[in-house]
């Protein structure tokens, strides 16, 4: 998931995005320019699709893909185009150098990794024909090798079998992923993952044979290991377990891609794993730096063989579980980890100095590239960025929350990443520096008062945060560019309080304003795939700019429910946006039954009534179970369009859908209210409440009871559950976690004919979760908003709901930007600002108008209506 965000994280937005309109700008000429007599084109943000009229495409079928790079690929259009146009056969290209660049990266999506032009014969006799004509066309052009396919012979070509149109699916984790029909008529996901496998129910063409016998001789034929098992995959390669065979010992190999897994520089995951090679070798006897064993090519791809450390990356706590995290701290505990911690800082500090003393800057220093192995000492990992000091080289490679500022150089790239580490060891929010460095205060001032760090602990942060004891350009030759004298952190000026003023009700309107100011002023009515920035799930499922979760129906719906005044223009881009999609998701949180909703509250009536006719006549069968993509979602808003309209017919529908639910739920599905059988339950409840019938409420608690298994709580204590510091203890959230469900069994208790004990303990563990204070995210789905909203509903007037109430709300500070006389938040992993109701500003503007308003504020349908 974290790829897939960075992969939205463009240089010049604040908010996550597509590439700006000034880099698309610089489309590839075929993409422009003059098409043939009876061709068409048809362009998306990053594909450009050509056609003869009258073409009709298979839904699916063999494909053929022609990878390149960037230098080659316009010389390599040229003759694809040429030859497709010939024969008439449909094709498409990435329109844009920009996104072709993106797409090979580091961080670009291995599944599509190389992909520059798709082919799409019509039938296995052309098939077989343009393999081999084309093949011989563009043979010797160099391109990276495409994961997901089968490769023809030595050349650019590579096939397989998968969708021709975008047909989707929900699949267990609730994500509408793309499907093909199986043997039987049934749509399947369409697996795009690193390696070809066709469907078994597929037969492989004849002209396949050659291509499929060359790749079963392996690609790592004559190799000194043998793979027991993959640990890691990037776009640049994969990170595996091995034997070594001359041993037998255990060791770690790693695999880079010629001409992928490009940096910002352009180098390849090649060059960056001999860089590696050169690290181990000129560091080699440093207790913390693994043996290098062995480097070579195989036959497609380059190996690295190195010792295997036994250990646990920083990143999960390095095996030592950090206690405010966890909801666990206390004083002894608090000084326990503050030991431990405070000697990985040591060896770790230790470990730089002896790597500069080599002569070697390690360049991307963070928790997940330090180990802990077993005995407490640390291990460093992926020095594939590490360079000589003297080379000056700038950061070209860092994980936000510990990347340099832009300007340092040499061994200052490492003392910044580690006063920042000191910091992330016990609080990881290192991250919020890059939006709003000022918060550097406030960090300290949380960390100093739960833990009892050492007097100088700050002085220490912030000494290498400013690139260690000789500044930003610290070692020899650090090159131009360098500022002597700017430190990248705002230099602290007077003591910083521990928490920030306390919201109230008495500021509730000024706070409203200003969040709201912060959404409204970010509106782009220009713009026809969002109104406002919200998550990435905008531009990656259809609609997703106008959909409740993440598009501008939840935020218009949230400004509504708050009071604000909705800009008519905002609404009528809404009423346009939802008629766009040419195949549109039609779920609640997703699709249009909640553009349906939104509308009706901000008075569309008659539209809203369109939409959800819309729904109703493209058949609800494929939907999956669930209150955000399907029946459960739908079912609830047919009941408030049933109640508001009068329309029996409506309400029919709804209890059908009800009925079918009601007779269990198959399959896998994530614990929660958004995505698992919390959400059934919601409907069931008030299916029962508006029907009068009883026995849907058993089915309801059945499925709650599911919910909080699969959460871990409802076994017996302590082993489960939320007094050992289980999972759910983590992810208390509302979308995803135990405060969803528990929302729903406080109003499902009242109306049970008996007494539900495993209900209502589970109710009590999710109730006494809220109340954990350490929480990264802000959103309703995933964060402190969902967790305010719940505890407000659920709190039983203890000081210890009210202490935790008061302490998040404090907390929103967290997460907060301030530009000017407006505040925004920050959506997913705290990479860009977002705006929308799921994972941004909109969210968080209903939790403080629940907690601070009029009470009344909450999601849809968490109420009952009478």
């Amino acid at each position: 998931m974290y790829l897939h965000y960075l992969q939205h994280c463009q240089p010049d937005s604040p908010y996550f995005d597509l590439p700006s309109q000034d880099r698309a700008a610089g489309d590839y000429p075929a993409a422009r320019d003059r098409l043939p007599d009876g061709w068409s084109r048809d362009l998306n943000p990053h594909w450009s699709f050509h056609a003869p009229h009258g073409c009709r495409l298979p839904s699916q079928g063999w494909k053929i893909h022609v990878s390149t790079v960037p230098d080659r690929a316009e010389a390599v259009l040229a003759v694809v185009r040429a030859f497709c146009e010939a024969g008439r056969i449909p094709f498409k290209f990435i329109r844009n150098p920009h996104v072709l660049t993106d797409r090979n990266s580091k961080y670009g999506d291995r599944g599509s990794s190389g992909k520059f032009i798709t082919v799409y014969p019509l039938d296995e006799e052309q098939f077989a024909t343009v393999l081999t004509e084309l093949g011989e066309l563009l043979d010797g052009e160099p391109g990276p090798y495409i994961l997901s396919d089968l490769r023809w012979r030595e050349g650019p070509l590579y096939v397989r079998y998968g969708g021709f149109v975008l047909r989707t699916v929900t699949d267990a984790r609730g994500r509408q992923v793309p499907c093909i029909e199986d043997q039987d008529g049934r749509l399947v996901p369409d697996r795009r993952g690193p390696g070809f496998h066709p469907p078994a129910w597929v037969t492989l063409p004849e002209c396949l044979a050659e291509a499929v016998a060359a790749r079963s001789a392996g690609t790592t034929r004559g190799l000194p290991f043998a793979v027991r098992k993959a640990l890691h995959f990037s776009n640049g390669g994969g990170v595996y377990e091995a034997t070594e065979l001359a041993t037998g010992r255990t060791v770690l190999v790693k695999e880079a891609r010629p001409l992928a897994g490009l940096d910002g520089r352009g180098t390849d995951a090649v060059a960056r794993l001999e860089q590696e090679c050169w690290a181990l070798r000129t560091l080699a006897g440093i207790p913390a730096v693994p043996e290098l064993i062995d480097y070579r090519k195989g036959h497609e791809h380059y190996y690295l063989t190195r010792e295997l450390v036994d250990g646990t990356a920083l990143t999960h706590g390095g095996g030592t579980a950090n206690p405010w995290a966890e909801g666990t701290l206390d004083d002894a505990g608090a000084r326990r980890y503050t030991a431990w911690a405070l000697d990985i800082l040591e060896q770790t500090e230790r470990t730089l100095d002896a790597m500069h003393d080599r002569g070697v800057v390690f360049g991307d220093l963070h928790p997940g590239n330090v180990l802990v192995r077993p005995d407490g000492t640390v291990a460093f990992i992926d020095l594939e960025t590490a360079t000589p000091i003297d080379a000056a080289a700038p950061q070209v490679i860092g994980v936000p929350g510990f990347r340099a500022p832009a300007h340092y150089r040499g061994t200052a790239l490492d003392r910044h990443a580690l006063g920042c580490l000191r910091m992330a060891l016990f609080a990881p929010m290192t991250v919020l520096l890059d939006h709003a460095p000022e918060k550097l205060d406030r960090l300290l001032a949380l960390i100093t008062a739960r833990f009892p760090v050492p007097a100088d602990f700050e002085r220490q942060v912030r000494r290498d945060l400013a690139g260690g004891p000789d500044g930003p350009d610290a070692g020899p030759g650090a090159g131009p560019g360098a500022e002597p004298g700017v430190t990248g952190t705002r230099p602290r000026t007077r003591p910083a309080p521990e928490e920030p003023a306390q919201p109230s009700a008495a500021t509730w309107p000024a706070l409203r304003d200003a969040v709201a100011g912060g959404i409204l002023g970010s509106a782009t009515p220009e713009r026809t795939d969002r109104l406002f920035p919200g998550d990435v799930e905008q531009f990656t499922v259809p609609g997703g700019g106008a959909a409740f979760a993440h598009g501008a129906a939840g935020v218009l719906w949230a400004l509504a429910e708050t009071g604000v005044d909705v800009p008519d223009a905002h609404v009528r881009w809404l009423e346009g946006a939802a008629h766009a999609p040419a195949e549109p998701r039609l779920g609640f949180y997703d699709g249009l039954t909640g553009i349906a909703f939104a509308l009706h509250r901000l008075g569309r009536t008659d539209r809203a009534r369109d939409l959800l006719e819309r729904v109703l006549t493209s058949g609800l069968d494929h939907l999956d179970h669930s209150l955000s993509a399907g029946r459960a979602g739908v079912g609830l808003a047919l009941l408030h369009f049933a109640r508001c309209t009068g329309e029996q017919e409506l309400l029919v529908r709804a209890r059908d859908l009800g009925d079918r639910l009601a007779g269990g739920v198959t399959g896998a599905s994530r614990p929660g209210l958004l995505h698992g059988r919390s959400g059934v339950a919601l409907f069931l409840l008030r299916l029962a409440e508006e029907t009068g019938d009883d026995s849907l409420l058993t089915a309801a608690a059945e499925a709650l009871h599911q919910d909080f298994a699969d959460l871990g709580l409802t076994g017996p204590e302590p082993e489960t559950g939320i007094e050992s510091g289980s999972a759910a203890r983590r992810v208390p959230y509302l979308g995803a976690g135990g405060a969803g469900a528990a929302l729903v069994a406080d109003r499902l208790l009242p109306r049970l004919p008996d007494p539900d004990p495993r209900l209502t303990r589970a109710l009590d563990r999710s109730r006494t979760a809220l109340t954990t204070e350490f929480h990264p995210r802000v959103g309703l789905f995933t964060g402190r908003a969902g967790i305010v909203l719940a505890l407000q509903r659920l709190q039983r007037g203890t000081p210890e709901d009210t202490e935790a109430l008061r302490r998040h709300l404090a907390a929103f500070d967290w997460h907060a930007v301030h530009t000017g006389q407006h505040t925004e938040f920050l959506g997913e992993l705290a990479l860009r600002r977002s705006n929308d109701l799921g994972t941004g500003s909109a969210g968080v503007l209903l939790a403080l108008g629940a907690a601070l308003g009029s009470g009344g504020t909450t999601l849809p349908f968490l109420e009952s209506p009478r």
